[in-house]
């Protein structure tokens, strides 16, 4: 059984490849105790940052536990309820007690676990790489919060930790601290810990290339520069300078993108905190600012994310421009666009300067190319620039260029009419098909000598075996005591050699479709000459033969009249021991027949002969003749005169 060529095994030397490293994921307990870990010392420290009244500044611990249930799902719920019991009941925060902690834990873990189910519902994504994610994301920082809010405010009211008189405070209280803290720290882990947990790591797993040191470092000391500076020299109550804030951020943003602006929140958010306690702000301030970052880093996620799409759209398009460019120069061709109606050529590839040595301004100097195409086929290359448009057309043509050193170069244009151009502008490719042609020229060549060399042994082999006729004619003749049967035998004889002569002469032809006219002519009437004549050197021919052109039909029984009108001269114009002269004229006349005249100064014909009543030899000329489509003529005068007549083949222009 064949092997697939795929399963083929390797050939000598060659290296297989390696198979892709293991990932490395984190095993569910050891995935729990992390961000019971983690939390823990994040609600630690935002218990510690907390200032009077209960009113926490960041509530990071929020942001992981949305994190999980987005990245692992509801399943974790039972973990996230029982995260922040420990730090809560050893430190009871606002005097609560232990049912009302337990009550506060389950309110939070359920509505951020409602929310989460929400945004996995409608599909969204959370690599946030879309608005609509970002969007949904915001939309979920929210609600996890109000749908937590009025169980947690109940519970609240009912263990004393807050008043009557403080509802709308509250309700800031327990929505921005928990919004914030899913804001800054949830981009976070969405994009830099979520690939971890669901993809797992390798043992040399590489940075992030979007991370650079030095201008990240620029980036995060030009935040802290910017908190310092808003909690330093603004009014403390408004904060007025938080505005400044959106400079460096907005950078890192336009710079990095959503991964940067992750790592920018978390970065921004504690430079402030630390900038801010030092000056003891008030609760209304802390809400305020925390009001104003929420404004912010969302702002910042829609923006980043808009950067991150117009990134993504702009490299999907300098891909696709390189691949084009990869194939383009890889097939070979040339991009080319030309106005139809004014033939300027207003864009070339630079890979036809090194096709052909034409620099780009020689196929701008003149329209449609002029200068460059080849002169025999301009006509050709405008017929198809005019019809390149129309749905029946050849959207194709192979056409010469001309090279700078006066040679030509073949190629083959296709293109088409650019669409919703309104002007008419062709668009296509040149493509270099010289080899190809080269190719074909020298396989076209290959076969004609082929067919030039059976065409040869053909007509060799044809006069060969008429040879063999004719010298089995010339036995037979010898063998006979009759002259009269002598005479007819050597008649035939001639007859055959005539047809053989034509062959040989084909034979060593430079082209088979043209006879070489005259060397046949003078050869035929000297044979016969020696063949027929008392005595030969009494007889003065005279060959007159114009170069012209008789067609592929026409040798053998041009050969078969020429013989019986010089053999009955030869026989009947000169008795034996008397010579004289015997003209043979061909040429081409006004109406473009071709004429054959063969006149003697012999003795001439009776007035009892006739061409329609003569002997074998006549009948033979003039069924020749009709088959050749003309006519024969006799003049009586001195001696006797045949005229042929019949159309030749047309000229060529």
């Amino acid at each position: 059984m064949s092997t697939f060529p795929l399963q083929q095994p390797l050939p000598h030397g060659a290296t297989p490849r390696l198979p892709a490293p293991h990932r490395r994921r984190p095993h569910p307990l050891v995935l729990v105790g992390g961000y019971w870990a983690t939390f823990i010392l994040l609600h630690l420290g935002a218990a510690t940052l907390s200032s009077h009244d209960g009113v926490y500044l960041w509530y990071f611990p929020a942001a992981l536990s949305v994190a999980l249930l987005l990245i692992l799902g509801p399943r974790y719920l039972p973990a996230v309820i029982l995260a922040p019991l420990p730090v809560d009941l050893f430190l009871r925060p606002m005097d609560l007690p232990t049912w009302a902690i337990l009550g506060l834990a389950v309110s939070y873990a359920c509505g951020h676990a409602l929310a989460v189910m929400v945004f996995r519902r409608i599909g969204l994504s959370s690599r946030l790489r879309r608005i609509q994610d970002v969007a949904g994301f915001l939309a979920l920082a929210f609600l996890g919060p109000l749908l937590a809010a009025p169980p947690a405010y109940l519970l609240l009211r009912a263990s004393g930790a807050l008043p009557a008189n403080h509802l709308m405070e509250g309700a800031r209280t327990i929505l921005l601290g928990d919004v914030l803290g899913v804001l800054t720290l949830g981009p976070a882990l969405l994009l830099w810990i979520r690939p971890l947990l669901t993809l797992g790591w390798t043992p040399r797993r590489r940075c992030s290339p979007s991370i650079r040191p030095v201008a990240f470092l620029f980036q995060c000391a030009g935040l802290a520069l910017a908190a310092f500076v808003v909690a330093r020299f603004s009014e403390p109550d408004t904060l007025h300078l938080k505005y400044v804030l959106f400079l460096p951020l907005f950078w890192m943003v336009m710079h990095g993108g959503m991964r940067m602006a992750s790592l920018g929140f978390p970065l921004l958010s504690l430079a402030l905190a630390l900038a801010m306690l030092q000056g003891n702000p008030t609760a209304d301030t802390i809400l305020g600012i925390q009001a104003f970052l929420v404004v912010l880093f969302g702002t910042a996620l829609f923006l980043s994310s808009a950067m991150d799409a117009h990134d993504a759209v702009l490299s999907r398009r300098d891909r696709g421009a390189r691949r084009l460019n990869q194939l383009v120069a890889a097939s070979g061709a040339v991009p080319w666009e030309m106005e139809v109606a004014t033939g300027h050529c207003g864009y070339l590839g630079q890979e036809i300067e090194s096709l052909l040595g034409w620099p780009q301004e020689a196929w701008r100097k003149e329209p449609f190319w002029g200068e460059v195409v080849h002169p025999d086929d301009q006509p050709a290359f405008l017929r198809f620039l005019r019809e390149v448009g129309r749905p029946d057309s050849n959207h194709q043509l192979e056409f010469r260029l001309r090279t700078p050193e006066g040679g030509e170069h073949w190629v083959r244009a296709a293109g088409g009419l650019e669409p919703g151009h309104t002007q008419g502008r062709a668009i296509g490719f040149l493509f270099d098909i010289h080899t190809h042609k080269q190719v074909e020229e020298k396989i076209r060549r290959a076969s004609l000598d082929e067919k030039d060399l059976l065409l040869r042994e053909i007509h060799h082999r044809v006069k060969n075996n008429l040879q063999v006729v004719s010298s089995l004619l010339r036995l037979q003749a010898s063998t006979q005591e009759d002259p009269a049967l002598q005479r007819a035998l050597q008649e035939a004889q001639e007859r055959v050699h005539a047809i053989a002569l034509i062959h040989q002469k084909l034979k060593h032809a430079p082209d088979f479709s043209r006879l070489d006219l005259p060397g046949y002519v003078q050869t035929l009437a000297e044979r016969l000459v020696r063949s027929y004549a008392s005595i030969p050197a009494l007889i003065d021919l005279r060959v007159r033969v114009a170069e012209v052109e008789i067609g592929a039909d026409v040798p053998v029984p041009l050969g078969l009249i020429l013989n019986e009108l010089v053999a009955n001269a030869l026989q009947h114009g000169f008795p034996p021991g008397q010579g004289g002269s015997l003209d043979i004229d061909i040429e081409r006349n006004g109406r473009g027949w071709i004429t054959l005249r063969v006149a003697d100064s012999g003795q001439g014909l009776p007035e009892s002969v006739h061409l329609d009543k003569g002997g074998l030899g006549f009948q033979l000329v003039q069924a020749l003749t009709d088959q050749l489509g003309g006519t024969l003529e006799l003049e009586r005068r001195r001696g006797a005169s045949f005229l042929l007549s019949f159309p030749g083949p047309p000229r060529q222009p």
